[in-house]
């Protein structure tokens, strides 16, 4: 499964910039990533898990911000949280869903601050909250509602 942790990232952006061409004024980002790694929990070791969220992590620093650490330090800080509480968290579907939001919201409004703080960006809080973080809280829920019982069956 590591080695398709890069191809899922790939495939992912081209699942968010698919849905952006419908579109246009707004910025959704599909988190599919998320899903992958909630299930992956329960494959493998904690240490593990956590060089995966730091690979990912890398990866994603280096396809979309051009700049090591925003989504390492959270892709490895949501992964710890994750890991620590998947047996609360994959107790029923609707939990599953509720940690996928969380994941994208922590993500999302994190790196939204980082990049903030390093200055790649100068966009007002309200107008990223309107534009970019509810549509995409909004297309991850949909990826979790449809992929939830695919990745059910292959993990549970």
């Amino acid at each position: 499964m590591f080695v398709l942790l890069p191809l899922i990232i790939l495939i992912d952006s081209h699942l968010g910039q698919f849905v952006n061409s419908f579109f246009p004024h707004i910025q959704i980002v599909s988190h599919f990533i998320f899903i992958f790694l909630l299930f992956e929990t329960i494959e493998v070791s904690e240490y593990l898990f956590l060089a995966y969220c730091l690979v990912v992590g890398l990866v994603y620093d280096i396809y979309f911000f051009h700049l090591i650490g925003i989504a390492s330090l959270l892709f490895v800080i949501i992964g710890a949280i994750v890991y620590k509480s998947n047996s609360v968290i994959l107790l029923n579907r609707w939990t599953r869903l509720l940690a996928v939001l969380m994941m994208t919201f922590i993500f999302e409004f994190g790196s939204f601050m980082l990049a903030g703080v390093v200055g790649l960006t100068a966009e007002n809080l309200s107008v990223f909250m309107v534009y970019s973080l509810v549509p995409t809280l909004i297309l991850n829920c949909l990826w979790m509602l449809v992929f939830q019982y695919i990745f059910e069956k292959i993990y549970l």
